[in-house]
């Protein structure tokens, strides 16, 4: 109740002050900032992704901008809201991060100082965008936290501030990383005022493109699962979405049922029932991976040498947020030798809705990929 009526008093300033014209300042620089680390020079990643150049006949590049990024040491500072939003004065927003583009105004949470949390320890700031993303987290917000372990270790005592109502299972990733549960406190939904911080922007300036530098994800894949590859001990796997809040696959069950015909081992699986190393032991040891696209498949990143498709709404055109989003996913795969093909419903949808994957097409496409397969006798998918 009191986190209800926290977020409902932040959201009521928000729209009070943005109607009345008391717009934010949005500002890269101030006196609160104590110093700023270079820790990115710049750069971009082209990505090509060859299994879906050799199915489809051709693929387009996809470009991976990492700008030049600091780590910002900030003092006397407001983090408010789930995603972290960062203040200096109640109206003045630090705007140095991409994520922060074509956000409106009105649902920018602002600090309201006789409700913040106060913490005096430092903290290293891990609370961004889609903060209840599994698939946002690891692919965005953990290389962040990554690229700033030298300069936490300097800071003795830094704590980690995660997003507000998901520190359970956030830990649990931090935990993989070497950080104990001690030093995770969670921020406020509404306003945290931190007496020192350490704060880094996306290290991608994608809106959706949004991977970073390659030796992050490798490293976070020695972090979770060793140097050691995990035998091939497991069945295909179907990544059910029959429990998500939207964007349910409604013909889920064809879809499965016409997947077993070609992997006849093929389970199918709900992951947020599972416990996170249950859910890499998984992905380690399935030989094939098939489902709808959502954040299941973030998991990628630690398989070897699977075969992982991607079902998506819509077209196999640049436009389609989805088909974008999807090609983040394919490119951490690739870091592990996987063959990563999207395909694609080529029915007209809308975002965030409902929608079906044609029958008749995905056994065509089915047979298309086996026969591929086949010919480049690349892949050993006998169930």
């Amino acid at each position: 109740m009191k986190a209800k009526l926290t977020e409902i008093l932040h959201d009521a300033k928000a729209a009070i002050w943005t109607g009345t014209g008391h717009h934010l300042k949005k500002v890269k620089e101030h006196p609160k900032i104590l110093d700023k680390l270079l820790i990115q020079a710049n750069s971009t990643t082209r990505y090509i992704n060859k299994f879906e150049e050799d199915y489809y006949g051709s693929c387009e590049q996809i470009d991976f901008f990492h700008p030049e990024t600091y780590l910002y040491v900030l003092k006397d500072v407001w983090v408010v809201g789930s995603e972290g939003r960062l203040f200096f004065e109640p109206d003045q927003l630090f705007s140095v991060c991409s994520s922060l583009k074509g956000v409106e105004e009105r649902k920018i949470r602002r600090p309201i100082k006789s409700l913040a949390r106060v913490i005096e320890e430092p903290v290293f700031i891990l609370s961004s965008r889609a903060p209840g993303n599994r698939g946002h987290f690891l692919i965005e917000h953990l290389p962040r936290l990554v690229a700033s372990m030298d300069v936490i270790k300097r800071e003795k005592g830094c704590k980690i501030l995660v997003t507000p109502m998901h520190r359970n299972w956030q830990a649990g990733y931090l935990q993989k990383l070497g950080i104990p549960e001690s030093e995770i406190i969670e921020a406020s939904i509404g306003s945290t005022f931190c007496k020192r911080a350490l704060y880094v922007p996306t290290l991608c300036k994608g809106e959706i493109a949004t991977c970073s530098r390659e030796k992050y994800y490798q490293f976070l894949r020695k972090c979770f699962i060793g140097s050691q590859e995990s035998p091939r001990e497991g069945l295909p796997i179907f990544l059910s979405r029959k429990d998500a809040p939207d964007r349910k696959l409604g013909n889920e069950d064809a879809i499965f049922s016409i997947a077993k015909t070609f992997f006849p081992e093929m389970k199918r699986i709900v992951m947020s029932t599972l416990a996170l190393n249950e859910q890499i032991r998984l992905f380690q040891e399935a030989p094939v991976i098939i489902g709808p696209h959502a954040q299941p498949f973030r998991d990628i990143l630690f398989s070897s040498n699977s075969l992982v498709i991607q079902l998506i709404q819509g077209f196999r055109d640049t436009s389609n947020e989805y088909y974008q989003w999807a090609q983040n996913y394919n490119y951490v795969g690739g870091i592990g030798k996987n063959l990563c093909l999207p395909l694609f419903s080529e029915i007209e949808f809308h975002t965030n809705s409902d929608w079906i994957y044609p029958e008749d097409k995905f056994e065509k496409d089915m047979s298309q990929l086996i026969s591929l397969l086949d010919r480049q006798k690349a892949f050993s998918y006998e169930g």
